[in-house]
């Protein structure tokens, strides 16, 4: 009887196991943007380097701000607004002249938008943090569109479904 027992009890497990295994989530979503084709190689390393860790400052900042985590959100978001800038292409910058101009605009903005977000969470202002969370993502999305296809990127629809 304990051998049959056992037999059983190890097929129910291993038929557990193995449901597990081929129900499981699998990843369906991009990990990061595909390849510009609008900016070339050199100008989108540049890029690359400098955004290393915004995917990762944004994650933490979309966990902050969803547990209503005032220091948390001020302090994501101060790192934000310290992250070096890609300088504005001067007269000899041959590579910074090949990103697109509203490029260095969202980039500004982003900034400026952390900028405000600190402050939200300083005041414990939760819906100015929930605005202002808002159109610091809206403005990453534009960037990445920029960033995609250039200064002629479709414009982002900022009318809600009726």
């Amino acid at each position: 009887m304990t051998k049959t027992v056992t037999i059983g009890g190890s097929i129910v497990l291993a038929t557990a196991i193995g449901l597990g295994l081929f129900l499981r989530p699998r990843r369906v979503a991009r990990e990061e943007l595909p390849v510009s084709t609008y900016i070339p190689p050199a100008a989108r390393q540049v890029v690359k380097s400098k955004m290393g860790r915004h995917d990762f400052q944004m994650q933490a900042l979309v966990s902050r701000v969803a547990l209503l985590d005032d220091d948390g959100v001020a302090r994501v978001a101060g790192e934000i607004f310290d992250e070096p800038t890609i300088a504005r292409p001067t007269g000899d910058d041959e590579l910074n002249r090949l990103l697109p101009a509203r490029f260095f605009e969202l980039q500004d903005e982003l900034r400026q938008r952390a900028r405000r977000l600190v402050i939200a969470s300083q005041r414990h202002d939760h819906g100015a943090i929930a605005e202002e969370f808002g159109a610091l993502a809206k403005g990453c999305v534009t960037c990445h569109e920029v960033f995609l296809h250039g200064d002629g990127a479709a414009p982002t629809n900022t009318e809600p479904p009726r």
